[in-house]
């Protein structure tokens, strides 16, 4: 079968939770298969090359395009064309592709069955996290539509499946579930290795502290994390300082001002992804109070790098996490904050660590997809 995939996620040099979701993926998927041909689609005006990783198998071939990419997803909304399989055919002198594959929703025009990734519908339930012009994206995008028409999809949770099929009626046997990876990075690390000194020092951390890991946004509800800290702050004299790692996201200027009166609270901004680890195992805590996720990947990860977690009770974290840490409501702010006391007092969960990197590895995932993609093969 010949099978384009959308990887315009990978051209970023940072990439993001749907990039390192996409990238990880592939890397698994083209070392198990060698039968099915790939066409990894891409499009950019500037020059990318360098930054989309390369993937040597011989059955993997790139098929760059040079639009403006404004231009190009205009173009694809407004007069749906070019239709991206037959532009790839017709370029690289391609066979006909079969099955284009997204791994994240994005703008498209094709006349081949599709199979797309649902990460979450963030978009549908909680509108006011985004802004006005995510909004409007999202709206311009008619996703119901793009999810109905696909010819399979992947949801990264079972919550996901269940969004997809209560709110856009969609027959759930056309949904496959299959959970993310978590990278062989996340583990225990030695106090004394260099590295996770180097960290320590870089950023000037002190021995112990509360941690958030996430993108500086309104949906990651740092400000209810804030207000319950400063509750807490009252009660507990020796109380660790609060340390907020993330990308400056959407109103980031009011979630750190709202922290401006306390000393104790430090926003440190983005890190790289090689100096997560490091972070979750100097952590004394991991605090993750999103209002909604459709996987959740911080929190898992905290968790393998032996951290304990408070997390919420809702949306695919409940689903995912479960037993493995403490859950609360994050509209209750004395929630928070009791199961921060708790915590610090060692009163947590202790997860089976093996049956963690058991159940959510890049190498199942893989499986599954190809399984998938081999079942759409057989019914085209």
């Amino acid at each position: 079968m010949h099978i384009a995939i959308d990887i315009r996620c990978l051209m970023e040099k940072e990439l993001t939770g749907v990039g390192e979701y996409t990238l990880n993926l592939l890397k698994q998927l083209f070392s198990q298969d060698n039968k099915n041909e790939y066409y990894l689609f891409f499009n950019s005006r500037q020059k990318v090359d360098e930054i989309i990783p390369r993937f040597h198998q011989k059955n993997v071939h790139y098929c760059g395009f040079h639009w403006a990419n404004k231009i190009l997803n205009l173009s694809l909304k407004l007069l749906k064309y070019p239709k991206l399989d037959k532009w790839i055919q017709h370029k690289f002198k391609t066979p006909k592709i079969d099955l284009f594959f997204f791994p994240n929703i994005s703008f498209f025009s094709i006349n081949c069955p599709y199979l797309i990734t649902a990460h979450d519908l963030s978009f549908e339930f909680f509108p006011e996290f985004l802004s006005l012009k995510r909004r409007l994206w999202h709206k311009t995008m008619n996703l119901k539509k793009l999810f109905t028409g696909a010819a399979h999809i992947i949801s990264v949770s079972n919550n996901t499946k269940t969004d997809l099929i209560n709110h856009y009626k969609i027959n759930s046997k056309k949904i496959t579930t299959i959970y993310s990876g978590l990278s062989e990075n996340y583990k225990l690390i030695d106090k004394d290795d260099v590295r996770i000194k180097k960290v320590k020092q870089k950023y000037s951390l002190p021995d112990k502290f509360i941690l958030f890991l996430g993108t500086i946004e309104p949906r990651k509800n740092i400000q209810g994390l804030i207000e319950a800290y400063n509750l807490l702050e009252q009660t507990e004299k020796d109380l660790p300082p609060l340390i907020i790692v993330g990308k400056l996201g959407w109103k980031f200027k009011k979630i750190i001002k709202s922290s401006s009166s306390n000393s104790k609270i430090h926003f440190i901004g983005f890190i790289r992804n090689q100096e997560k680890r490091y972070f979750y195992n100097l952590a004394s805590l991991f605090v993750y109070p999103s209002f909604y996720e459709g996987f959740g990947f911080p929190p898992l990860e905290a968790i393998l790098c032996g951290c304990p977690v408070i997390t919420s009770n809702n949306s695919s974290i409940l689903e995912i996490c479960g037993d493995k840490a403490i859950l609360i409501d994050p509209n209750n702010i004395q929630d928070i904050a009791d199961a921060i006391k708790i915590s610090l007092r060692d009163e947590t969960p202790k997860p089976n660590l093996e049956q963690i990197k058991n159940d959510f590895n890049w190498t199942k995932s893989a499986e599954q997809t190809l399984s998938v993609l081999n079942k759409l093969a057989v019914l085209k």
